[in-house]
């Protein structure tokens, strides 16, 4: 067993700290990497040191846009689940870094150009952390040259953003170019400039940075941008970070030549007057981070290149670019190295606070040799137990292991299951172990991991609730159920018929309870209303409004199925429950099925008719209003908070909507305790029957 430790901030505590954590569970298109250093950058990591501390009200000042969303949680979902979901953001480590240098341990199928043993560069916030072992797409990894030490391999990323900075700018040999901020990107920027043959005057307040800028080789140097001068630079480089009203485009504006270019590479706000900007024409333009294919979900995650006669210029060509110019010695980091640090001094080095003279510190990690035997098992242990818990374990009836810990089961199953008298959970699990070490740290002694197999062979626990990515719920349930735990699944159970394929044995041989989180059918006012109900076939009409998600979300990739099919379910999974009839066909019209926009008719048995409106919607809008008609009989739903039946407010939630979570889960306990599914709860065959036709509707 094996466990490393990692710089995390806890924003609910105000604190940095060096944890013990799980380290990630290899991912496919991914390497596995020992770290052997990693580079601080002083200006985006302390600034995510100084929110991480902050108080709350600062932090409210900071982001504006989440205390909205907190706002219209509490208008829609009362107090207590916006309590719940912002005490899960809160409690959710987070890491730090996203440079670094290390050696390759472990490689996934299908990659051919890294191999174990071998030494890589490595970036990317979320990737390239301060941590003992980091999983690092394998675009984002490249081998390192024998001439370049890890020291100065761990500068790769940031030399990647410094050559897309000047790609963005169009910098070439001979070119007279301005560099406004000299710290480590800037310094960064004026070594890569100066390499390129380009003339590089630097302006920097700071004595010791603007000496620094002198000792890489600039081209001239100055205090203050008016000092400067003025109508001269091809391309001036803002590198400072700027908010509100502040100067820095209109001094910038002032040192370019007619035609020139600004181009924007720290946190800057577009903030000039336009008089300069129109007058001269001036070029204005942003830097994305390392270059193309950041925040790509298909070149990030998927592995996926760019052909290169078509984007000449990638995140990983950029790192191997800068590799390269080290190797050749045209690029040196090691001038802007103002201090090292080992890495278990690195939370002190944070708590200090931010040296305005410092530009880049190297962290450097001391491995102490591990066992031969334990070089391929990455299975976790408990996280440290200086962390704070939780109540004391006591006997239950239901032993929990949670998979996949998300927003979802971490803000709105996980304090239900805190406060269940008969569950106990015992283990957590997610791909990168951060969110599983949250989930665990709320329970006493249970344990956090990134390999699910150390829930699905633990027989301590004899349940499990998956709540991970669409594409893995049918591979983790029918593991689980082969494994002989009792399974809750949330929806969808299945993305394609291949997925479904997987359940369909134990349908006849299983002995285990196997539960789909259709919560709304358990919701006291689904209850009400069922009772409520007249025998005649009925009309549904839900209408069901949601707001878009970004084009990068990962419920848009394709390999997920879409929005639409991991929603679906849930709302004709009520009407089906509501009308207590057999669905004899489901069909799709699809509107925009890249948005998700479709109509879908379902025809039950008993001669019952519904249909589901699912569009998006930019307005402020409820997001599911029910309505049924039959003879002499007509109710409303009105997004969970009010029932009304013939005209008359029969059911009202004041404080929250209730879905029927709570409910859910105390049906899912006590057909654990029971031995079989209550009457209310589908079995796993329904369930299959009701995917396999959505399936069908949705591709014909």
């Amino acid at each position: 067993m094996t466990v490393m430790k990692a710089l995390l901030r806890f924003s609910g505590e105000r604190k940095i700290m060096l944890a013990d954590c799980p380290i990630p569970s290899l991912k496919p298109h991914s390497v596995l990497v020992r770290t052997s250093a990693t580079v601080i950058s002083p200006g985006t990591e302390f600034n995510q040191a100084q929110q991480t501390t902050a108080s709350l009200i600062q932090k409210a000042w900071q982001r504006p846009d989440l205390v909205a969303l907190t706002l219209k949680s509490l208008r829609s979902d009362g107090a207590r689940q916006t309590f719940d979901r912002v005490q899960n953001r809160l409690g959710r480590p987070l890491p730090m870094g996203y440079c670094g240098a290390g050696v390759v341990h472990a490689v996934a199928d299908g990659i051919a150009d890294l191999a174990c043993g071998q030494r890589v560069a490595i970036g990317g916030m979320d990737y390239a952390n301060h941590a003992e072992w980091n999983v690092v797409p394998k675009n984002f990894a490249c081998p390192i040259p024998d001439e370049v030490s890890d020291q100065k391999a761990a500068f790769t990323t940031l030399y990647a953003l410094a050559l897309h900075a000047l790609r963005q700018g169009g910098t070439g040999i001979g070119d007279q170019i301005a560099v406004l901020g000299a710290g480590l990107i800037g310094q960064l920027v004026a070594q890569t400039a100066l390499a390129a043959g380009a003339r590089t005057s630097v302006i920097e307040p700071n004595l010791i940075r603007h000496k620094t800028a002198k000792k890489i080789g600039a081209t001239g140097t100055y205090h203050a941008a008016q000092d400067a001068p003025g109508d001269q630079f091809d391309t001036v480089y803002i590198c400072a970070p700027a908010q509100g009203n502040h100067p820095l485009i209109d001094d910038a504006a002032r040192l370019c030549r007619d035609r020139g270019v600004i181009v924007c590479v720290g946190d800057v706000a577009p903030n000039g007057k336009r008089d300069a900007l129109y007058r001269k024409e001036i070029d204005l333009r942003q830097v994305r981070s390392y270059g193309p294919g950041r925040y790509d979900p298909a070149y990030e995650e998927a592995g996926q290149d760019y052909p290169e006669g078509h984007v000449r210029w990638t995140v990983n060509r950029y790192m191997k670019a800068a590799l390269d110019l080290m190797a050749d010695g045209r690029l040196d980091p090691l001038p802007l190295i103002t201090r090292e640090i080992t890495f278990d001094a690195i939370a002190d080095h944070f708590t200090r606070g931010a040296d305005p003279d410092d530009l880049a510190t190297v962290v450097h990690f001391a491995h102490s040799e591990m066992a031969q035997d334990d070089e391929n098992d990455f299975r976790l242990t408990p996280p440290s137990g200086s962390l704070p818990c939780n109540e004391p374990t006591r006997d239950r009836s239901v032993t929990l292991g949670l998979i996949g810990t998300g927003n979802y089961l971490g803000g709105t199953l996980l304090p239900l299951l805190r406060k269940h008298a008969r569950i106990d959970v015992l283990a957590c699990a997610s791909q990168s172990g951060l969110s599983a070490l949250a989930a665990a740290r709320k329970f006493h002694a249970a344990k956090a991991y990134s390999d699910v197999t150390d829930i699905l062979d633990n027989i301590e626990i004899n349940s499990v609730i998956i709540a991970t990515r669409h594409d893995s719920h049918a591979t983790l349930a029918d593991k689980a159920l082969a494994a002989g735990k009792h399974v809750w699944l949330e929806k969808p159970i299945a993305i394609t018929h291949e997925d479904l394929e997987r359940l369909c044995p134990h349908a006849t041989t299983q002995k285990s309870v196997f539960m789909v989180g259709h919560n709304r059918r358990y919701a006291p006012m689904s209850q009400k209303l069922r009772k409520l109900l007249p025998p005649d076939a009925k009309q549904f009409h839900y209408r069901v409004r949601f707001k878009p998600l970004s084009t990068d979300h990962w419920l848009n990739r394709p390999d997920q199925g879409g929005r639409t099919i991991g929603e679906i379910s849930h709302f004709i999974d009520l009407m089906t429950y509501l009308t207590g009839a057999k669905i004899s066909d489901i069909a799709c019209d699809w509107r925009d099925r890249k948005r998700g926009d479709s109509i879908w008719r379902v025809l039950f048995s008993d001669g019952s008719v519904g249909e589901v409106s699912y569009l998006h919607t930019t307005r402020n809008e409820p997001k599911e209003i029910l309505e049924i008609a039959a003879p002499d009989f007509g109710a409303t739903l009105h997004d969970w908070h009010r029932l009304e039946v013939n005209g008359k407010v029969v059911m009202r939630n004041w404080r929250a909507r209730d879905k029927g979570q709570k409910d859910a889960i105390e049906a899912f306990v006590a057909a654990i305790e029971n031995g079989v599914l209550g009457p209310d709860t589908p079995s796993l065959n329904d369930e299959i029957n009701l995917m396999e036709r959505i399936l069908n509707a949705a591709n014909t």
